[in-house]
């Protein structure tokens, strides 16, 4: 039996303003054609099908587009909320849909609804005494919420994913303990590695949990962290199939094979052999480095990307912007890294310590940094008679802001 995870779709969402429909949709027809060529039995999704709780139509467009091609293709689904997902939304006719092959894990009761499946593919009943993949989708679960529910011991990330946990283990073991346990799950844990693009509210720790919650799983499928990664050889982050951040951009993006192979003896079926294939940029997302002259002179190798560009000149280049969106049409962002700090504090000797600017210093200061020089006599004028008119509690002068 062969599994693909993928997680993070988070259809709807925008690079910086910029719609990901087109790149997402191009995601979708590699990945019908990946599950046909490779001969995929199920595919899992770990979670964010979406990147909001009400969902763009054009979202719930590309959903419809995904589920299709892969039911006219023989796969499975089974696919677990995210904390950008509403589990309502998402799980909405769960239990018809089951019979369609699409297995919808959004609610707590949904823990303990495997959908066990044989070697050929097919979903066995509890009852069914022949070796399956129990694979369990823990939806996200929100400590504040569950935690009295689900009798975690407190009201962490780790505390309410231990309970659960121990629910599918103890499920499992009392209706098929010969199958081998595939659990999704939507969380921090332990040794990841995070990148810009996830959103994070929790502080102190409380939304880690550690690898040693999914002990008891033949294959761990997670979601939630957007680089792909491997914990151990039996806990994975797929990570998301589309960069959403220009760091994530700096690693290549991949989904992940789970096979399971007929093993000799009461086994069934023996342990997991994992293969990453690699996501195909869909729509390049790139960070150039340099001076505007050495960014804008690499304007035709990347005419189709999503692009950031550090620009390394001493001083700021009047006009900069508006070159870099002539030369590239997915301009989205510039900084200047390295501009000579060339501004001194007046009457500050070698031996001084804190010294207090004028207004007039700030306002040089501040025309310094944002223009690389001085201002002009017009613009210090003009400044002084808007303090003036501050100071005196008057309306500003004519002409003076």
């Amino acid at each position: 039996m062969r599994i693909l995870h993928t997680s993070d779709w988070h259809l709807g969402r925008r690079l910086h303003g910029v719609d990901l429909t087109d790149a997402q949709r191009k995601f979708l027809d590699w990945l019908h054609t990946t599950v046909e060529e490779r001969a995929i039995d199920v595919v899992l999704i770990a979670g964010d099908v979406y990147d909001r709780a009400i969902p763009h139509p054009d979202a719930l467009g590309l959903w419809e587009y995904a589920v299709s091609g892969l039911l006219d293709r023989g796969v499975r689904i089974v696919a677990s909320s995210g904390n950008h997902d509403s589990f309502v939304r998402l799980g909405l006719n769960r239990h018809h849909l089951d019979r369609a092959g699409v297995h919808l894990r959004t609610h707590l009761s949904d823990i303990v609804r495997p959908v066990r499946l044989a070697p050929d593919g097919s979903v066995l009943t509890d009852k069914d005494p022949r070796a399956a993949v129990s694979v369990h989708g823990i939806p996200y679960l929100e400590p504040s919420l569950v935690w009295e529910r689900i009798r975690a011991a407190g009201r962490t990330h780790a505390a309410v994913l231990g309970a659960a946990m121990s629910r599918v283990v103890a499920h499992r073991d009392a209706h098929a303990p010969q199958d081998r346990l595939v659990v999704l799950a939507h969380a921090f844990v332990a040794g990841s590695v995070s990148s810009e693009s996830e959103r994070d509210v929790s502080l102190g720790g409380v939304g880690v949990t550690p690898a040693s919650v999914f002990a008891d799983a033949d294959y761990a499928a997670l979601g939630h962290v957007h680089r792909p990664q491997a914990l151990s050889d039996r806990i994975r982050y797929s990570g998301s199939p589309l960069p959403f951040s220009f760091g994530e951009a700096r690693f290549a993006k991949q989904v992940v094979e789970v096979e399971f192979a007929p093993a000799p003896g009461p086994d069934g079926l023996g342990t997991p052999l994992v293969t990453a294939h690699t996501v195909p940029e869909f729509r390049p997302v790139r960070t150039l480095r340099g001076t505007l002259r050495d960014v804008i002179a690499q304007a035709s190798d990347h005419p189709d990307a999503l692009v950031s560009a550090e620009l390394t000149d001493p001083q700021r280049v009047p006009g900069a912007v508006d070159r870099l969106r002539s030369a590239f049409p997915g301009f989205i962002r510039m900084s200047w890294t390295e501009l000579t700090r060339t501004t001194t504090v007046p009457g500050a000797g070698a031996g001084a310590g804190t010294a207090v600017l004028t207004d007039e210093e700030v306002f040089a200061g501040f025309h310094q940094t944002q223009r690389g020089g001085p201002p002009p006599d017009h613009a210090t004028r003009r400044f002084s008679a808007a303090l003036a008119q501050v100071h005196t509690g008057a309306g500003p002068a004519e002409g003076a802001v």
